[in-house]
């Protein structure tokens, strides 16, 4: 193993350089914190001090003392130093700070908020007063922070933030050069003993000559947090892992052989990694290369400008256009069966199984998948009912436009929410009306996706409905997190029959976590169709309240009586945010109607 400086690029933070045609022009000194306190405890020693092979516990900081064993240091307050070799911004470190000391241990400081990125860049020493915080494990990662649970038992969780500015001093500028990159192998993290973990734990690292499992697949997928693994030449395998909100989520996992540089975490009994940013996917030689996020891809000139007089051409989409609610054309060329684009793409109308999605191209004739366009049929639209080559496979190489939102489909770009066509000059733009309706609802998303049957439609924002899971139970959920003000997005469960309702009584479960937001709402519809605009009626179940930190428990809605409603209805969950500082997570779980 080695020590290499830092792979991030001093443009992450730069050096302001200042220049003048005027040499009179004074300019004020530029001024950088000095922190007040120094630190007089190493990281190793406060990790050695406090650790445990529990995998869940919590401890409590002492005095100088319980360190030098001098009874003169009993009243002195403990101080460690570290640079932050975490990157809060993309997303996937998420409500932590991680402190690496010069000889490369590293600590997580679990720290309850979104804006860590401002104040604790990459880079920047930290000296912090452990003196009477917690210390200890979340399921086998030590963290400094507050006392909370873990399946029932003491663990450690998130101090506020507020806490955290009141024993944190900055020193200096943040100097990225200062940060060490540790490079090794599969065999050095091998040995699980309590002096690798200690050592090792949360430093920022750099494994080379790496191949993912999976290339072609996104970091992230269906909206949910993702292991990705990667392994080396033996086979030996680590588990790269990638949060749903990660700004990189939806970058597609590449080919070939490179190296991997994140934050080394641990969870349960095994390491992973967390990628700071896609820029720590270095080198690989694959035709699956993850996007520059530096240098975005500038749509060709030429074509169209995304309105329905003009629509962009599969080019421009492929080149970068973007928005939503625009108009795309092209032609029918297939469509793409399973999860992985370049494996699945059928370029034939024989054998369809999937009516979700087609591929268009710029020309009839196209079977370079590269030159393709995935689009997204929802479910119970016109769009899905007329366009899919399963039910109409006499539309292969027509010419279609398509509104919808330009977004990653199948880790490439593509075209998602189809909201209207035109196909051989006729159009369509309102749900089909079902041909089966259902009698009751008993839904709790075991799946792990939004169920066939459910739409969804995005009045406003970049932002839908997703199934996370935690501890095994899977639920629909909405955040306005790292996406696009303001929000009204809609979930909409399959239409109802009432009529063949022996019980016409729904309830649901709730649970939110408010982030602070002072904006976000959840409320719940009649609809006569799933359309926002066909509204019946606004109904008034209990919801949960959040708490001020942290997700609220599951709340029941109560039972909500659709006695005055009749005929063909739908049941709509709205999540609506105007432009805040932060969005809340509203989820939603056992959805049940007409279940005895």
């Amino acid at each position: 193993m080695k020590n290499v400086l830092s792979y991030i690029s001093a443009v992450m933070l730069g050096t302001l350089a200042l220049s003048s045609c005027d040499d009179n022009f004074e300019r004020p000194p530029m001024i950088y914190p000095t922190a007040e306190n120094v630190a007089n405890t190493t990281v190793t020693d406060l990790k050695t001090k406090y650790w445990s092979m529990d995998r869940n516990y919590v401890q409590t900081v002492g005095s100088l003392a319980d360190f030098t064993g001098n009874n003169d240091d009993q009243n002195k307050d403990v101080y460690i130093s570290g640079r932050v070799v975490s990157e809060s911004e993309p997303g996937n470190v998420y409500n932590s700070i991680v402190l690496q000391q010069p000889d490369g241990t590293a600590l997580n400081v679990a720290v309850r908020t979104n804006k860590l990125e401002k104040s604790y860049p990459f880079g920047q020493e930290v000296i912090i007063n452990v003196t009477g915080l917690k210390i200890g494990g979340y399921n086998g990662l030590m963290q400094l922070g507050a006392e909370g649970t873990y399946n029932g038992a003491p663990s450690m969780t998130f101090m506020e933030s507020a806490d955290f500015e009141k024993v944190a001093e900055l020193n200096g500028q943040p100097d990225v050069a200062a940060v060490d990159t540790l490079v090794l192998t599969l065999d050095d993290i091998a040995d699980k003993s309590q002096a690798n973990l200690i050592k090792y734990q949360s430093q920022l690292v750099r494994f080379d000559n790496l191949t993912f499992e999976e290339p072609g697949k996104t970091f992230s997928a269906n909206g949910q947090t993702t292991n990705r693994y990667a392994k080396d030449a033996n086979g030996k395998r680590i588990n790269v892992r990638t949060s749903a909100y990660a700004s990189f989520a939806d970058q597609v996992v590449p080919a070939g052989t490179g190296s991997v540089v994140g934050i080394l975490s641990y969870y349960g009994t095994d390491w992973q990694l967390l990628l700071n940013n896609i820029t720590g996917v270095i080198g690989f030689d694959g035709t699956t290369t993850p996007d520059d996020p530096v240098n975005p891809p500038t749509p060709p000139t030429g074509g169209g400008d995304g309105t329905e007089a003009a629509p962009f051409t599969v080019a421009q989409v492929i080149g970068g256009a973007s928005g939503t609610g625009v108009w795309a054309k092209g032609y029918i060329v297939g469509w793409v069966e399973g999860q992985v684009l370049a494996e699945g793409a059928k370029f034939d109308a024989t054998n369809v199984t999937a009516a979700s999605n087609i591929l268009i191209a710029e020309t009839a004739d196209c079977k370079d998948v590269t030159k393709c366009v995935p689009v997204q049929l929802p479910s119970g639209t016109d769009a899905r009912t007329k366009l899919n080559l399963k039910d109409n496979a006499g539309n292969l190489g027509k010419e279609v436009a398509l509104k919808g939102d330009l977004a990653a489909y199948f880790g490439t770009a593509g075209i998602k929410a189809v909201s209207a066509f035109k196909i051989d000059g006729q159009g369509g733009d309102t749900p089909a009306a079902p041909a089966d309706p259902v009698t009751s609802i008993n839904e709790g998303f075991d799946g792990g996706t939004i169920p066939a049957g459910w739409t969804q439609q995005q009045v406003k924002g970049d932002k839908s409905w997703y199934t996370p899971s935690y501890q095994d139970n899977y639920y629909a959920a909405m955040t306005g997190y790292k996406g696009t003000a303001p929000f009204d997005q809609w979930l909409f469960t399959p239409a109802i029959d009432l009529s063949k309702c022996d019980s016409k009584v729904l309830t649901f479960d709730t649970q939110v976590n408010g982030y602070g937001s002072t904006t976000s709402k959840f409320e719940v519809y009649v609809l006569s169709a799933a359309d926002a605009t066909k509204q019946l009626g606004q109904l008034a179940p209990t919801i949960a309240v959040a708490p001020e930190s942290g997700y609220s428990q599951w709340v029941s809605s109560g039972n909500l009586d659709l006695s005055k409603f009749s005929g063909i209805v739908y049941i709509g969950f709205r999540y609506e945010a105007a432009q805040d500082a932060n969005y809340a997570t509203w989820c939603v779980d056992n959805i049940k109607l007409n279940v005895k």
